[in-house]
């Protein structure tokens, strides 16, 4: 059994880092002007670091996550996403009057959504779950609160993507991500959690997509 102070020390580092991540992948057009170069960095940026940092730092532990799979989860957890989704947005546009739209509406073709996203989603999942997991099982925290700090973090990592609207992303991002985190500790997989926020972002897409 590991040390609990190395414990402690691998989940702060990794919660650290991915914090640090999710910030640069939202400065990145800050510094990169070529449309080509951003696009390519910022579909494996956060896939390849957090892979990376989750790697060296929970080796098995991280590996674990994709030997697993539950088909009843996966089936259970796409229409669960995208009634809790649209419920948030719903409430939101009550409140609001209307919605911020996502920034990567203006790039969508089927094209993007092939290439790009399968690989954003993953890096989005990686970052997230780092965070979760970091929390939940290197710190000790109860299941809620580290589940909150990553929907938090999470909804915060999209604030360039809807207009800096920070409101809004709270209101909209957080209760999906909660949904999320519940399939993760359910299944301990991030397969299923992929598949799932894909399929919740391309049914999102479609009526751009069929346009």
């Amino acid at each position: 059994m590991e040390n609990p102070l190395i414990n402690r020390k691998k989940g702060y580092l990794i919660i650290l880092i991915a914090i640090i991540t999710g910030s640069l992948y939202q400065a990145l057009p800050h510094f990169i002007s070529s449309t080509v170069a951003l696009e390519s960095l910022g579909t494996y940026f956060n896939a390849l670091i957090m892979f990376i940092v989750l790697f060296l730092l929970l080796k098995s532990e991280f590996l674990d996550w994709f030997k697993h799979f539950s088909f009843k989860w996966l089936i259970i957890g796409i229409p669960f996403l995208l009634i809790v989704g649209t419920l948030a947005s719903s409430i939101w546009s009550l409140i609001a009057g209307g919605t911020t739209e996502n920034s990567v509406n203006s790039v969508l073709s089927w094209e993007y959504v092939i290439k790009n996203v399968p690989f954003m989603l993953l890096g989005e999942e990686l970052l997230s779950i780092g965070v979760l997991y970091a929390a939940w099982k290197k710190l000790g925290w109860q299941f809620w609160q580290a589940s909150l700090l990553c929907a938090i973090l999470f909804a915060v990592w999209h604030l360039s993507s809807y207009d800096y609207n920070l409101l809004q992303c709270l209101v909209t991002i957080i209760p999906s991500r909660l949904v999320l985190n519940y399939l993760f500790k359910k299944s301990n997989s991030i397969w299923v959690t992929w598949i799932v926020h894909i399929t919740f972002d391309v049914i999102s897409f479609l009526p751009l997509l069929l346009k």
